[in-house]
């Protein structure tokens, strides 16, 4: 049970995400810190972002229901590539009001998967 918990949440918050990211680009934008001022940026917004939440919500569905926990791979690699690309900047610009929160809920997300990980293989 703590291991579909460990995956839904994570699933969750990329389905949330994503569907900010394809139906309010200008909300996502603000959160993000992205520009979403013309029609490249929403563009971009939506599908960059998009692809990225759906594409890591879709993994890690397929790992809940269909039992390929493997898949969590692809969730992990995703926001953990997002979460270093986070890390270096900060060590060229250091750290700004903003940009503690989405380190720690990607740090977060990514905990959870690798344990979720961790416990599909002891339960395998």
């Amino acid at each position: 049970m703590l291991r579909k918990i460990l995956i839904f949440i994570p699933m969750l918050f990329c389905i949330l995400m994503g569907s900010l990211a394809f139906l309010s680009p200008d909300i996502i934008g603000g959160i993000l810190g992205v520009s979403a001022d013309n029609a490249a940026g929403r563009g971009t917004i939506s599908g960059d972002f998009g692809a990225m939440f759906f594409t890591g919500a879709g993994a890690a569905a397929l790992a809940l229901f269909k039992g390929k926990s493997k898949l969590l791979w692809v969730s992990i690699s995703l926001l953990g590539l997002t979460l270093l690309g986070r890390l270096f900047e900060i060590t060229s610009t250091g750290i700004g009001e903003t940009t503690l929160q989405p380190i720690i809920i990607e740090a977060v997300l990514v905990a959870m998967l690798l344990t979720a990980l961790k416990l599909s293989k002891e339960e395998a």
